[in-house]
């Protein structure tokens, strides 16, 4: 099966057993979407988590006017992202935007956490590389907040 193989091509899945990877492939699936569309929502209730297989796809805050919004974040092919739910966040915390047509691998997240906690080493493998995906993007907004507040004359 396709998913198979992309799982296993992937290094964050490198140290669950062949039987997990066969587990987690029958609650995840491919995805199409077009260019314009949007994968989910801010704020939306989330269950599931992607991995970009190919397109392009910004992470976006909202902003007003509606029509506004803030990219945060451009995601690259293999690149995990609406990984919310794996942090046993209830909601995202940002918008998924398609900009060209797009494949995703799409990840049911709590079953995917019920997987790891059968196996404690690759769950704390995994949850580690998330938290790390979660930090870097963290730093890489606020290092471009800073950028923008930077050019910005103060008045005193």
């Amino acid at each position: 099966m396709i998913v198979d193989k992309i799982l296993k091509g992937h290094e964050l899945f490198a140290t669950l057993t062949v039987d997990e990877v066969n587990r987690l492939s029958a609650f995840s699936s491919v995805k199409e979407f077009n260019a314009g569309e949007t994968i989910y929502e801010y704020n939306q209730v989330s269950s599931h988590f992607y991995m970009l297989m190919e397109g392009k796809v910004y992470l976006m805050l909202p902003a007003n006017p509606p029509d506004f919004c803030l990219a945060i974040s451009k995601i690259e092919k293999g690149e995990l992202f609406g990984i919310s739910p794996l942090l046993d966040s209830p909601r995202y915390t940002a918008m998924a935007k398609c900009y060209e047509p797009t494949k995703v691998l799409s990840i049911e997240a709590k079953p995917f956490r019920k997987l790891l906690q059968t196996n404690c080493t690759a769950g704390l493998n995994i949850m580690n590389q998330v938290a790390h995906i979660y930090y870097s993007r963290y730093l890489d907004v606020l290092k471009r907040l800073h950028d923008v507040v930077s050019h910005i004359s103060l008045i005193r």
